[in-house]
């Protein structure tokens, strides 16, 4: 199925096993001064031994701390770095990978610059000031830790003199030159994403009227010269390309696709061993961070990468949240040579090897949700939400291949994501587990959360089916007592009961169209005991009993579907809260027609969001009509309204009201200790995990999930 993704290829003679690229990214778990430690050894070498062909370091900055964007990342700018580089080079080697070195100089993002009293370096003083909209959706506290990533100073500019132009080119061969003798199998010109390089080439950054600025052979002309540079110091056998934005995002007079290709065949004239199809935008836009670098949508520069590949003669490496059903046919139509993953690879560190084995259904599935991509934000190592050991693997990366010491009876109460996640890694490590769910499927909220956003479907198939897998026992429709726990016998008990929801005082709170989440699970899913459906008219409650006859809430897919036709929710939909739940909830419901009103309590929404996915939901939320409104206390629900009041304003609270059909609410979630509490009178270790100790969301369940499985 996978045949030409898996399949070997040469990139500027260098051979490759597949056509799977690690992409580079950013994770900030070098050393303080930017040395490579076991830390980031590990990290790399876990993906290596995971089977791709290739893995694409991080922004190495070759003259660090000059043009850095963080002490903690890779550097190469002497000698010194060379040991833990060579370290790295040789455990990736050991596993069958080649790596190549990204090397860089971030230009007006060098933050690390700004932090140290240095002027940024730049091709011309900028014209173009932005949109300047990032800080409206964030925290004090995000806002503080971003602040503190350039120690709190603003950057001050110097436009490029022709000193300054030979000073990077020297900098970026001298390091070319290094990472060849470091064990690099190639080096890769960072010249996207808003650096340096990447300034030069953009009609939007660069204004020089020079041999530098000017046309589109001007504009690239830094970049050959750095590439015929590299060349030369490094040895024209040695595989060095470029990375070029196809597109810039939300930039008047940015690149555009033709721009990057003219660049692609400029720099393969150069020497350009392949080029590297990417994106960026507006860098002081949240939103536009989701158009590009780390796109919102799938295959989103692929169109481009196809445009690049029918100019040049030299590979082209595809990247873009491309899956690897879509990669595969993009190298078997001729559209691209090597596709690149990122996110793909935080998550499953194994993916190429289960795609050569034929076991796509075990790879562990990112949900998209920029957890990893936000901590480079506030100068915080990389993590990942589904996979707790992503830049812990000096401690935890033998956590799934190791047996445990001793092998034990495990009950786990709950089948949720933290109930499954302790059963699948138990399992793995040899424990006997029983795994009890007290309703007729497994995934709890998860459940609902995957049908109201795709990519958190994916993740509970996945649990759903590692479970199965493994041979854990599977109890559903099983409510757990004492008594049960003694006919069981476990040695340990792990408690995944999920949060309790406690209603709120809100006069009306208790009528027919008034819906909380345990509700809207129940209705739409099918998970519940029925009493949500009291609440609905004769068609309703017959069409939630069909949807359950038919074993339609069953199936997520033509659940979704259908609910665009039908859902026993009225078009005037008010949801109270706007946090994550509030808001993935809005968003379900305005893609089914429906008018949505969001009331939150505090003055930011989607706190426990990750910032760039709280950045696209709230733009594509205001973009489609959705009236959010903070700092609100909600008086009353009604027949037909919901009353509120706004706060904060000069005057006092502002009195107001909006219609509604259907009122949600989307607060009261909390810690569940009741669970736990009855079970622990039959003597038994009991450990709870997941949102019964306090609502985690996936991240929480997860980690929580994993850890206690680690520690039987």
């Amino acid at each position: 199925m996978y045949d030409h993704l898996t399949s070997p290829t040469t990139l500027g003679g260098m051979p490759l096993r597949n056509r799977i690229a690690m992409a580079a990214m950013g994770v900030e778990i070098a050393e303080k001064t930017g040395h490579a430690g076991e830390p980031i050894i590990a990290y790399y070498e876990q993906r290596a031994r995971g089977g791709v062909g290739l893995i694409i370091t991080e922004v190495c900055a070759a003259a660090y701390p000059h043009g850095a964007t963080a002490e903690r990342q890779l550097a190469i700018s002497s000698d010194d770095y060379l040991p833990g580089l060579r370290a790295l080079t040789d455990r990736v080697h050991s596993h069958g990978a080649k790596i190549a070195l990204q090397l860089v100089h971030h230009g007006k993002q060098s933050r690390l610059d700004t932090k140290q009293g240095r002027a940024v370096l730049m091709p011309s003083m900028p014209r173009f000031k932005g949109k300047n909209d990032m800080h409206k959706d964030m925290s004090r506290e995000e806002l503080g830790m971003m602040a503190a990533a350039t120690g709190g100073g603003r950057a001050t500019i110097k436009e490029a003199d022709t000193d300054d132009i030979a000073w990077a080119i020297d900098v970026f061969a001298s390091a070319a030159e290094r990472a060849r003798r470091a064990g690099f199998d190639a080096v890769e010109l960072h010249s996207a994403h808003g650096y340096l390089l990447s300034e030069f080439l953009s009609p939007a950054w660069n204004f020089r009227e020079d041999e530098y600025g000017g046309s589109a052979e001007n504009r690239a002309r830094l970049l050959c010269e750095v590439i015929r540079a590299s060349k030369e110091r490094a040895g024209a056998d040695f595989p060095i390309w470029a990375r070029l934005d196809s597109r810039e995002f939300q930039t008047p007079g940015g690149i555009e696709p033709e721009d990057c290709a003219r660049t692609a065949e400029l720099a393969a004239r150069a020497g350009a061993d392949a080029i590297h199809v990417t994106a960026y935008s507006d860098s002081t836009s949240g939103v536009a961070f989701t158009d590009g670098p780390l796109t919102h949508f799938e295959d989103a520069y692929v169109e481009a990468a196809t445009l690049v590949k029918s100019r040049v003669s030299v590979p082209v490496i595809a990247v873009g949240r491309i899956e690897p059903e879509t990669a595969n046919g993009l190298i078997r139509d001729g559209k691209a040579d090597i596709v690149a993953m990122g996110r793909k690879l935080l998550a499953d560190p194994d993916l190429a090897n289960k795609l050569a084995e034929g076991r796509p259904e075990d790879i562990r599935p990112c949900i998209y949700c920029y957890t990893c991509v936000a901590q480079p934000f506030f100068d915080r190592a990389v993590r990942c939400a589904v996979n707790p050991i992503t830049a812990s693997e000096m401690t935890l990366g033998q956590a799934e291949r190791e047996q445990a010491a001793t092998q034990k009876r495990v009950l786990i109460v709950g089948g949720g994501p933290s109930g499954m996640e302790a059963a699948r890694l138990a399992r793995l490590r040899g424990h006997d587990v029983v795994l009890c769910e007290k309703y007729d499927r497994l995934g709890g909220t998860l459940r609902f959360a995957g049908l109201v956003y795709l990519p958190n479907e994916k993740l509970l198939d996945w649990l759903e089916a590692q479970v199965a897998k493994l041979g854990v026992d599977v109890r559903l429709n099983t409510e757990v007592t004492p008594e049960l726990i003694r006919e069981i016998a476990p040695d340990e008990v792990l408690v995944a009961a999920g949060a309790r929801r406690a209603k709120p005082d809100i006069p009306g709170v208790d009528r027919d169209h008034v819906f909380d989440g345990d509700d809207l699970r129940a209705l739409l899913t099918g998970q519940g005991d029925g009493e949500a459906s009291k609440k609905l008219g004769l068609l309703g409650r017959v069409a939630v009993s069909a949807g359950r006859a038919t074993g339609l809430t069953s199936n997520s897919k033509r659940l979704r579907e259908a609910s665009k036709a039908y859902m026993p929710v009225g078009k005037e939909v008010t949801i109270i809260g706007g946090g994550l739940v509030g808001l993935e909830l809005a968003e379900f419901m305005v893609e089914r027609g429906r008018q949505v009103t969001i009331l939150e309590e505090a003055p930011r929404f989607g706190l426990e969001m990750a910032h760039p996915r709280r950045w696209r939901v709230l733009h594509d939320l205001r973009t489609h009509g959705v009236t959010i409104h903070g700092k609100v206390h909600v008086r009353s629900i009604g027949e037909r309204e919901v009353s509120y009041e706004v706060r904060g304003g000069e005057d006092g609270p502002t009195p107001a009201t909006v219609v509604a059909d259907t009122v949600i609410l989307a607060i009261g979630l909390d810690s569940n200790p009741d669970v736990a509490t009855r079970l622990k009178e039959a003597g038994v270790p009991v450990r709870e995990i997941g949102d019964v100790t306090g609502v985690g969301y996936i991240e929480g369940a997860i980690k929580d999930g994993f850890h206690a499985a680690l520690e039987l």
